[in-house]
This record gives C-alpha cells, sequence and structure tokens, in this order.
C-alpha cells in the first residue's frame, strides 16, 4: 500500500473521531437523560456511518476499476486510525479532562464487586482501579476497531464500481 493510502486514511479518521469525540464531550458536558442519550447515540451512528461511506466512496472516485476488496481496505484503515484517535481521547477525558468519569466507573465496579460476593483475598481491587483507565482505553480501541470491521465491511459493498466487461 501506497503512501496516499495511508494519508488519506490517516485525514479521513482523523475526521470519523472527531465525530466520536463530539459525542463523547457532548454526553459528558450535557449529562442527558435517558432519551436524549438514546438520540445523541443515533445521531452519533448516522453521522460516522454516513462520513465512512462518503470517504470509502470518495476514495474510489477517480479508479477504473474499485472492487470491495479495495474498498473494505480503505474502511479498515480509516476505522483503524480512528480508532487509535478515539481511543486516545478517551484516555485523556477519563484522566484529566472528567476524572469524576472514572470514578463513577470505579464506584459502580466497586458495589458490583461487593454485590457479588468478590473479596480483597479474591481480587486485588486497588490494583484493577488503578489501571482501570488503560483498561478502559484498549477496551474502547477493540470496540472500535471491531465496529470499524463490521460498518466496513457492510458499506463496502455499496461503495465499489461495478468492472465493465466486454463479451469479447
Amino acid at each position: 500500500m501506497n503512501q496516499s493510502f495511508w494519508n488519506k486514511a490517516a485525514i479521513s479518521g482523523i475526521l470519523l473521531a472527531l465525530v466520536s469525540v463530539f459525542f463523547i464531550v457532548l454526553q459528558s458536558v450535557l449529562t442527558p437523560g435517558r432519551g436524549l442519550s438514546i438520540l445523541f447515540w443515533i445521531l452519533k451512528l448516522a453521522a460516522t456511518l454516513g462520513l465512512l461511506y462518503y470517504f470509502m466512496k470518495d476514495f474510489g472516485k477517480g479508479k477504473e476499476s474499485y472492487t470491495y476488496a479495495d474498498s473494505l481496505k480503505f474502511g479498515l484503515a480509516v476505522s483503524f486510525c480512528s480508532s487509535i484517535i478515539a481511543a486516545a481521547y478517551y484516555y485523556f477525558h477519563v484522566m484529566f479532562l472528567f476524572p469524576d468519569t472514572a470514578n463513577q466507573l470505579s464506584n459502580a465496579l466497586l458495589t458490583g464487586f461487593e454485590q457479588a460476593g468478590v473479596t480483597a483475598e479474591d481480587f486485588n481491587t486497588d490494583k484493577f482501579i488503578a489501571r482501570l483507565p488503560v483498561i478502559i482505553t484498549i477496551s474502547q480501541l477493540i470496540y472500535y476497531n471491531i465496529l470499524g470491521l463490521l460498518w466496513s465491511s457492510l458499506l463496502a459493498n455499496g461503495t465499489k464500481h461495478k468492472i465493465v466487461s466486454t463479451p469479447f
């Protein structure tokens, strides 16, 4: 793969990640209710799918043939770049911008451990809580990559160009 491919994928990934970052910040600042959270989720889904589709289609515009595989590769590259940026932002978000998020999550986990009967002898909760932001970041990276794989594979079929073949 050439440098132009990765340059376009990185720029598209940055723009795609900005949508996720925008909605993460919006939900942290506004602390919406259940209905508004669902609306934000739907808007985020529509925006990210629309942008990913646009980027995949736009990348194949100047090419004579743009197969499913070509479209899928570009979609995966965009999603990979986007997932790195979004997961890195989420770490920054949890550690520095909104540390209350980590505290709320830690309290919820500790309450769940207590209800499940997990004791300090069974599980080192202090060590787990200390590493929680890194665990969250890695899980976000995996989550975004899986979603990128899923959506890229579904959208790639609609972005390919038909190869004109002659019977002669």
